[in-house]
């Protein structure tokens, strides 16, 4: 395994920033967990009915996801936030362990005859995913600074779509080659066989994988200390979910409200897809069997992948709708997608425009994967994101172990024993869904999730761009350098403007003593500019823009920045050449006074401008005079 990476006494605070092929890296397992899932979701109920159960008792045989996640995974994150070895980490051994009991149910589920048996294994199954679930989205929170949670969600909602959409296609593609159409002694055909050991390899290949490469953050001194200290035990573990129910965010619990009718819904499509097109597409029940139920099975499974593909896409768009109308309008606009989309399943009887519904469906799927964790991670502490994340899915298994209990009656009794009539009630507890999460009111901005905001009005906390003048002295170098560490925390653009006049300085505009000068020419401003930006490098600030500009320096930031509230310019309190105890230079207090963004003002009063000034090269002080963000202050004091 990889040694642990310490990030200090402030790790909470500063998390160390990970390049995008360590993110990727640390979520490839998400691929094979979910291929592992994928197969839950489309392959182990049609299994149920080739070994004998019946549509009715689809429900209660589904049991085992609802109750293992229920007890399984806020016992597993809690007790993983308690935990901590040098040598294995907090999350990493949850994950592979129960990566690896995923790994062995999976190569023996198909080789199941008896149906009590398959019971037994797809507990054990459930067991297993839900042990490495939890763990491995707190992970992520765990190891991201709050600037790169939104793409390391929205990573793991790409590899989420990728190993569903393998699972559910290998469904569809192995049932068609004619040398695996043959079935074993326990009616299971050969085909599933090889899909069952395809996802063995993928979730061992991909979780490994990602946790050999991927370092966790070592604890604080106070965090290990408190982690020692902390009681151990299952009933400790227990009250401390609790506890944390007891004071998570109003948010989570709106949330909840709204996962009630989702995820009823989703179970009901889960296990009586396959049914519904026998009976709507392919005129076959698994009572009958036979070739035209083998094709409903097989076109399940290429429904799903086509959905969870859709997922893949739309996964790259929806954070950034979050972000601008808020995540209770995208996440209801998505439900109500799903909604239409599942009412008019139920309706044709084509194969292949049956395939058009799981757009809407796959953009629904996008939001319900990524969106809700997103903002638990962000709005939780983080010492405290196994529980909260193991909460959350609480959230989801109770509707869900709802549904097991109640919907045998209701299927058989209400719905006629119809598929399709099952597809239509899930489009129906969407579309309530959809409106729940509309009628939610937006929480206060104190619950209000900093990175993905559920929909309350609030001040910009994140920068689109970082405006910063330089004229490449010492004094504008250290403006730069702040305006690096908040582009890197914000994940923003930083963009360094020089402003320069045109023509040559004349004895008027170059005076003696503290006086400004400005930079003349575009050449002594280019080199003042690359002098500038010479320590910037992808680790300081991941996006950079230089800019020469004619004319003055104040206005030259304020053109940059336009009318946009969400960017931030920086400039230093005063320069060389302000009165003695003159609070603003003259730059930085135009820029103040006509700015429609955020100012950030350097404390520079205190600075030692004669020494810096002193041992700056002369020929960069006769060509270089304020900066160009105005009057910004010298380099860092120990820098």
């Amino acid at each position: 395994m990889s040694e642990s990476v310490s990030a200090g006494t402030e790790q909470v605070e500063r998390k160390p920033l990970m390049s995008g092929s360590a993110i990727l890296m640390m979520n490839l397992g998400f691929f094979g967990v979910q291929f592992s899932f994928g197969l839950t979701q489309s392959a182990v109920n049609p299994l149920f009915l080739l070994i004998g159960a019946t549509p009715q008792q689809l429900p209660i045989l589904n049991l085992a996801g609802p109750v293992t996640g229920l007890v399984i995974q806020p016992l597993i994150g809690a007790i993983s936030d308690r935990t901590w070895s040098p040598r294995w980490g907090r999350r990493r051994p949850f994950v592979i362990g129960g990566a690896i009991l995923c790994a062995i149910i999976l190569a023996a589920f198909p080789f199941v005859g008896v149906l009590w048996l398959a019971v037994i294994c797809f507990w054990l199954l459930d067991a297993g995913n839900n042990t490495s679930m939890e763990p491995y989205r707190a992970l992520i929170s765990d190891r991201l600074p709050k600037s790169q949670l939104a793409r390391g969600f929205l990573t793991q909602s790409m590899f989420t779509g990728a190993g569903a959409v393998l699972a559910n296609l290998s469904l569809f593609i192995l049932q068609k080659v004619s040398a695996l159409q043959e079935t074993a002694g326990n009616g299971v055909p050969y085909w599933m066989y090889v899909c069952f050991l395809i996802g063995t390899f993928c979730i061992l290949l991909t979780v490994l994988t990602a946790m050999a490469r991927t370092k966790e953050l070592t604890p604080s001194d106070e965090e290990l200390a408190e982690i020692r200290s902390a009681p151990k035990g299952l009933h400790h573990a227990v009250r401390e979910i609790a506890d944390a129910v007891r004071v998570m965010p109003v948010a989570m619990h709106k949330i909840g409200v709204v996962f009630l009718f989702q995820w009823y819904a989703m179970f009901i499509y889960w296990q009586f897809l396959a049914v519904s097109l026998g009976e709507t597409v392919f005129g076959a029940t698994p009572e009958e069997g036979g070739r035209a139920w083998d094709d409903a099975i097989a076109w399940s499974g290429l429904q799903n992948a086509g959905y969870n593909f859709v997922t893949m896409v739309s996964a790259l768009f929806l954070v950034g709708f979050a972000r601008r109308i808020g995540a209770k309008r995208v996440h209801a606009v998505a439900l109500g997608l799903a909604a239409a989309s599942l009412i008019w399943l139920a309706q044709i009887d084509n194969q292949y425009v049956a395939l058009i519904p799981m757009i809407g469906l796959g953009v629904f799927w996008a939001s319900a994967v990524g969106i809700p964790y997103l903002m638990v991670a962000s709005m939780v502490p983080a010492n405290r994101t196994g529980v909260y994340m193991g909460i959350l899915n609480m959230m989801i298994v109770v509707p869900m172990l709802i549904q097991t209990v109640t919907f045998g009656w209701i299927f058989t009794n209400l719905l006629g024993g119809s598929g399709a009539n099952a597809i239509r009630l899930a489009g129906i507890l969407l579309a309530i869904g959809a409106v729940a999460m509309l009628w939610v009111n937006p929480p206060d901005e104190a619950d209000e999730s900093p990175i993905v905001p559920l929909g309350s009005k609030r001040s910009i906390t994140v920068y689109d761009r970082v405006v910063v003048g330089s004229d490449g002295t010492p004094t504008s170098l250290y403006a730069v350098d702040r305006a690096a560490e908040v582009a890197q925390a914000a994940q923003a653009r930083l963009v360094v403007v020089t402003a320069y006049r045109d023509g040559t300085p004349d004895a008027a505009s170059t005076p003696g003593g503290k006086v400004h000068r400005d930079i003349h020419g575009a050449d002594a401003a280019r080199e003042a500019l690359g002098r500038s930006v010479t320590g910037l490098t992808r680790e300081r600030a991941r996006f950079i823009e230089q800019r020469l500009v004619a004319g003055d320096p104040a206005q030259a930031l304020l053109d940059t920045v336009g009318n946009n509230p969400a960017n931030l310019i920086v400039v230093g309190n005063r320069g060389l050449g302000a009165s003695e105890g003159q609070m603003l230079g003259s730059v930085p207090a135009g820029v103040v006074r006509n700015a429609v963004c955020d100012v950030l003002v350097v404390q520079t009063s205190a600075l030692d401008e004669e020494r810096l000034f002193a041992s700056a090269p002369e020929a960069a002080a006769d060509r270089a005079g304020p900066v160009a963000g105005g009057d910004a202050a010298g380099p860092r004091p120990g820098r």
